[in-house]
């Protein structure tokens, strides 16, 4: 209870008496300090009290992320219209209760009030729980994307080196023999063409992350494809050596394409673009 009217205090007493613990403050400046280091479940704030009054408190308060959640209540006996109401409803209260107080509509109001807080924040617990959640499952839908770049990497390396074996081979044989080494290799390279590698890559990343490539293209419209594979290596968090495996070149040419593309987002020279684009949603 925050007022500076002896009355209004042993009222409130008698009110909650048995009910709740009563903390008190005779202005709004020793609300503030007694809200901070108490965590009160509730404060009835006096509208017109010295030093510090009580929607000057009430807005203070709000701005602290330490007691930003704490229900307030407005009381007066003077600011009793329409646009007082509005006027303590804007600063953060979350009602407004008129004195001298009834006591039945005290005890319904505080009890209404701590009901709401209550629930608010059950409500951002379960927010907080669900967006954890989606952060984790982001995450390992991620990593697979990760894995799956450089499976398909390997699998190129693999399928090209056999093929050049097949190639080395068929220089030494003739005949039917050179004929069934022909027909693996053309085997192999449909395989490798069919394989449709970076469209499978690509409809598994939009569907984890929707709006990323058409956001990209409305920003930048000139990104080529390679440029626009970087960016999803990049989404990923790949590092420059993962996206050099990938892509079959060396890091320092992914460092050089990188900074052209800085340039393209007219990123700072100190500005990441890893993190600009891991941060990136699209919308």
């Amino acid at each position: 209870m925050v007022d500076d009217d002896p009355g209004h205090m042993r009222t409130t007493v008698e009110v909650f008496k048995g009910l709740y613990q009563v903390l008190f403050a005779i202005d709004g400046l020793e609300g503030y300090e007694v809200a901070c280091e108490e965590k009160p479940d509730i404060i009835i704030m006096d509208w017109e009290m010295p030093v510090m009054n009580g929607l000057e408190t009430t807005a203070k308060l709000k701005a602290n992320p330490d007691t930003k959640d704490i229900p307030i209540l407005i009381a007066t006996g003077i600011m009793t219209t329409s646009v007082n109401l509005k006027e303590a409803l804007e600063v953060g209260a979350v009602d407004f209760i008129r004195k001298p107080f009834e006591p039945l509509e005290l005890i319904s109001r505080t009890q209404a009030a701590l009901r709401l807080s209550q629930s608010m924040r059950e409500i951002k617990a379960l927010r907080k729980r669900e967006q954890e959640s989606f952060q984790k499952e982001l995450a390992r839908k991620d990593r697979e994307l990760t894995l799956q770049a450089l499976q398909v990497q390997e699998k190129g390396r693999f399928l090209g080196e056999i093929t050049a074996e097949i190639e080395r081979l068929e220089t030494r044989l003739d005949g039917l023999e050179e004929q069934l080494l022909g027909n693996i290799k053309k085997r192999m390279l449909r395989h490798v063409d069919a394989d449709g590698a970076w469209d499978n890559f690509l409809l598994h990343f939009e569907s984890v992350h929707p709006s990323f490539f058409n956001g990209l293209k409305k920003e930048v419209s000139d990104l080529t494809a390679n440029e626009i594979r970087l960016c999803a290596y990049l989404k990923l968090g790949m590092g420059n050596k993962e996206m050099a495996q990938v892509g079959g070149v060396n890091p320092d040419t992914v460092k050089r394409n990188l900074n052209r593309m800085k340039k393209k987002y007219d990123l700072n020279a100190a500005d990441s673009l890893r993190e600009y684009l891991m941060s990136y949603t699209g919308s």
